[in-house]
């Protein structure tokens, strides 16, 4: 199930959860997701913001989505209890 998918099935979530939970991913991963999933960038445009590869914006995102997915479902069933 990927991170975007779990984020919808779990969309009773509080936003300032989902928001609080990026506090808690490599800040790395979390400036890409931002620039990525929030403001909208492309990852070409993401690397030449950061001076990386285009690769490597790819793969931050792929960390920082695997690592919410993680989270998301960590809330999620604290929540459930």
């Amino acid at each position: 199930i990927s991170a975007e998918r779990t984020v919808r099935v779990h969309c009773h979530l509080e936003e300032e959860d989902l928001l609080n939970l990026l506090n808690h991913i490599p800040e790395g991963c979390k400036t890409i997701f931002n620039l990525f999933a929030i403001e909208g960038f492309g990852h070409k445009e993401i690397a030449a913001m950061l001076n990386i590869s285009e690769g490597t914006s790819k793969s931050q995102l792929n960390v920082a989505k695997t690592k919410l997915q993680v989270l998301v479902n960590t809330l999620y069933y604290q929540k459930a209890k």
